[in-house]
């Protein structure tokens, strides 16, 4: 099996940063945030690719941005969308608590000066390295039947 990993196009967070609560789009809320106008062009003209020629199938995580750019793939390469909720991206939050860009950031920092652990006193809770790993592995082996 080959497998390539295509990540999102560029999402647009600023209608939950500006929202008069930001915290009601707290930990997996953000993922509710579509492509920006660019982020559409730019995953249009990737979608014609010819790398994609070989492609069987695509699969998507269930993240809006990662839908909104598998489909633009799926429809120009005509191939089915098969959505895969465990596919996402690292969780910068584990507790549902975190609302904003600041908070992602500084998980991200900690994540990378820890070598992808949570240090004991660390102010956020992140996937660690290890968990993202298990996650990921775990669902894809649902789709070894592809070549």
């Amino acid at each position: 099996m080959q497998i390539l990993f295509v990540r999102h196009s560029e999402p647009d967070y600023s209608m939950f940063d500006q929202h008069d609560n930001p915290r009601l789009y707290a930990g997996f809320g953000r993922d509710l945030a579509p492509l920006t106008e660019k982020g559409r062009i730019l995953a249009q003209e990737v979608a014609s690719d010819p790398i994609f020629s070989q492609a069987q199938v695509v699969i998507a995580s269930s993240v809006t941005q990662a839908l909104e750019t598998a489909t633009y793939i799926a429809h120009a390469q005509q191939l089915s969308l098969l959505v895969e909720p465990f596919f996402h991206e690292w969780r910068p939050d584990m507790t549902g608590q975190n609302a904003s860009q600041d908070e992602a950031v500084l998980a991200h920092r900690l994540f990378l000066e820890n070598s992808g652990a949570v240090p004991e006193s660390s102010p956020v809770r992140y996937e660690t390295a290890a968990e993202m790993r298990e996650r990921f592995l775990q669902a894809l082996g649902k789709y070894k039947a592809y070549d």
